[in-house]
Protein backbone atom coordinates (compact mmCIF):
# COMPACT_ATOMS: atom_id res chain seq x y z
CA UNK A 1 0.00 0.00 0.00
CA UNK A 2 1.39 3.11 -1.27
CA UNK A 3 0.32 5.78 1.72
CA UNK A 4 2.06 8.52 -0.03
CA UNK A 5 -0.35 7.97 -3.07
CA UNK A 6 -3.25 7.87 -0.43
CA UNK A 7 -2.30 11.19 0.88
CA UNK A 8 -2.36 12.46 -2.34
CA UNK A 9 -5.53 11.54 -2.96
CA UNK A 10 -7.20 12.70 0.61
CA UNK A 11 -5.10 15.86 0.47
CA UNK A 12 -6.92 16.84 -2.83
CA UNK A 13 -10.77 16.06 -1.33
CA UNK A 14 -9.60 17.78 1.54
CA UNK A 15 -8.54 20.65 -0.01
CA UNK A 16 -12.10 20.34 -1.59
CA UNK A 17 -13.91 20.75 1.65
CA UNK A 18 -11.63 23.14 3.75
CA UNK A 19 -10.11 19.95 5.45
CA UNK A 20 -7.05 19.61 7.30
CA UNK A 21 -5.31 16.16 7.15
CA UNK A 22 -3.77 15.28 10.71
CA UNK A 23 -2.42 11.92 10.11
CA UNK A 24 -2.78 9.04 8.20
CA UNK A 25 -1.48 5.69 9.22
CA UNK A 26 -1.79 2.15 9.56
CA UNK A 27 -2.70 0.08 12.44
CA UNK A 28 -4.16 -3.20 14.01
CA UNK A 29 -7.17 -4.18 16.24
CA UNK A 30 -6.63 -7.50 17.04
CA UNK A 31 -6.74 -9.17 13.81
CA UNK A 32 -8.37 -6.36 11.68
CA UNK A 33 -5.94 -4.17 10.07
CA UNK A 34 -6.89 -0.47 9.50
CA UNK A 35 -5.82 2.43 7.32
CA UNK A 36 -7.11 5.36 9.77
CA UNK A 37 -7.08 8.92 8.46
CA UNK A 38 -7.32 11.48 11.04
CA UNK A 39 -9.20 15.07 10.24
CA UNK A 40 -8.00 18.12 12.09
CA UNK A 41 -11.52 19.59 12.25
CA UNK A 42 -14.67 19.90 14.01
CA UNK A 43 -17.47 18.30 11.32
CA UNK A 44 -20.75 16.69 11.87
CA UNK A 45 -20.96 13.20 11.76
CA UNK A 46 -23.31 13.52 8.66
CA UNK A 47 -20.59 15.58 6.85
CA UNK A 48 -17.90 13.11 8.14
CA UNK A 49 -19.75 10.53 6.57
CA UNK A 50 -19.82 12.09 3.18
CA UNK A 51 -16.43 12.48 2.92
CA UNK A 52 -15.73 8.97 4.40
CA UNK A 53 -17.33 7.73 1.26
CA UNK A 54 -15.48 9.97 -0.78
CA UNK A 55 -12.50 9.38 0.11
CA UNK A 56 -13.20 5.65 0.27
CA UNK A 57 -14.35 5.90 -3.45
CA UNK A 58 -11.36 7.21 -4.63
CA UNK A 59 -8.48 4.91 -2.72
CA UNK A 60 -10.60 1.93 -2.90
CA UNK A 61 -7.90 0.59 -5.75
CA UNK A 62 -4.98 1.61 -3.37
CA UNK A 63 -6.10 -0.06 0.08
CA UNK A 64 -5.84 -3.96 0.45
CA UNK A 65 -9.02 -6.03 0.37
CA UNK A 66 -8.32 -6.85 4.11
CA UNK A 67 -7.99 -3.46 5.70
CA UNK A 68 -10.76 -1.66 6.75
CA UNK A 69 -10.85 2.09 6.32
CA UNK A 70 -11.55 4.69 9.25
CA UNK A 71 -11.69 7.73 8.94
CA UNK A 72 -12.26 10.37 11.99
CA UNK A 73 -11.30 13.64 13.66
CA UNK A 74 -8.67 14.06 15.53
CA UNK A 75 -10.47 14.48 19.22
CA UNK A 76 -10.78 17.58 21.49
CA UNK A 77 -7.39 16.22 23.34
CA UNK A 78 -5.21 15.91 20.17
CA UNK A 79 -1.66 16.05 20.66
CA UNK A 80 0.38 18.64 20.22
CA UNK A 81 3.42 17.26 17.71
CA UNK A 82 5.20 20.10 17.34
CA UNK A 83 6.63 24.32 18.97
CA UNK A 84 4.29 25.43 16.00
CA UNK A 85 1.34 23.47 17.30
CA UNK A 86 1.77 24.43 20.93
CA UNK A 87 2.12 27.77 19.95
CA UNK A 88 -1.10 28.20 17.77
CA UNK A 89 -2.94 26.80 21.29
CA UNK A 90 -1.29 29.65 23.56
CA UNK A 91 -4.25 30.93 25.51
CA UNK A 92 -5.93 27.01 25.80
CA UNK A 93 -5.68 24.59 28.18
CA UNK A 94 -3.27 22.20 28.28
CA UNK A 95 -2.07 18.58 29.57
CA UNK A 96 2.02 18.54 29.84
CA UNK A 97 4.57 15.99 30.83
CA UNK A 98 7.77 17.23 31.45
CA UNK A 99 11.00 16.83 34.02
CA UNK A 100 9.73 19.39 35.79
CA UNK A 101 5.79 19.23 36.03
CA UNK A 102 3.16 17.14 35.10
CA UNK A 103 -0.62 17.95 34.89
CA UNK A 104 -3.00 20.31 33.48
CA UNK A 105 -2.04 23.96 32.81
CA UNK A 106 -3.10 27.20 30.85
CA UNK A 107 -0.62 27.55 28.17
CA UNK A 108 0.02 31.70 28.25
CA UNK A 109 2.74 31.97 26.12
CA UNK A 110 5.37 30.79 24.23
CA UNK A 111 9.15 32.83 23.64
CA UNK A 112 11.75 31.47 22.22
CA UNK A 113 11.03 27.96 22.79
CA UNK A 114 9.93 28.84 26.38
CA UNK A 115 6.27 27.36 27.59
CA UNK A 116 4.85 29.55 29.70
CA UNK A 117 1.79 28.12 31.92
CA UNK A 118 -0.33 28.64 35.08
CA UNK A 119 -2.08 26.44 37.12
CA UNK A 120 -3.52 26.10 40.19
CA UNK A 121 -1.14 23.91 43.20
CA UNK A 122 -3.65 23.40 46.15
CA UNK A 123 -5.78 26.55 45.15
CA UNK A 124 -3.12 28.69 44.99
CA UNK A 125 -2.23 30.36 41.86
CA UNK A 126 1.22 29.12 40.13
CA UNK A 127 3.42 30.24 36.96
CA UNK A 128 6.10 27.97 35.56
CA UNK A 129 8.50 28.40 32.36
CA UNK A 130 9.36 24.80 30.66
CA UNK A 131 11.75 24.91 27.34
CA UNK A 132 10.31 22.98 24.66
CA UNK A 133 13.26 20.17 24.81
CA UNK A 134 11.89 19.38 28.42
CA UNK A 135 8.54 18.77 27.15
CA UNK A 136 7.90 14.77 26.74
CA UNK A 137 4.05 15.24 25.59
CA UNK A 138 2.12 17.79 25.64
CA UNK A 139 -1.50 17.65 24.40
CA UNK A 140 -4.91 19.67 24.77
CA UNK A 141 -7.54 19.05 27.77
CA UNK A 142 -10.69 19.61 28.59
CA UNK A 143 -11.00 22.59 31.68
CA UNK A 144 -13.71 21.19 34.19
Amino acid sequence: MNLNLIKEKVLAIFSKHDLVLYDIFEERMGKEKILTILIDNEIDHTSLEAIHMEVLDEINDDIPDNYYLQLSTVGIEKELRNIDEVTKNVGGYVYIESQNFTGDATLDSVEEGILKISFFLKGRPKKLAIPYEQIKFIRLAVKF
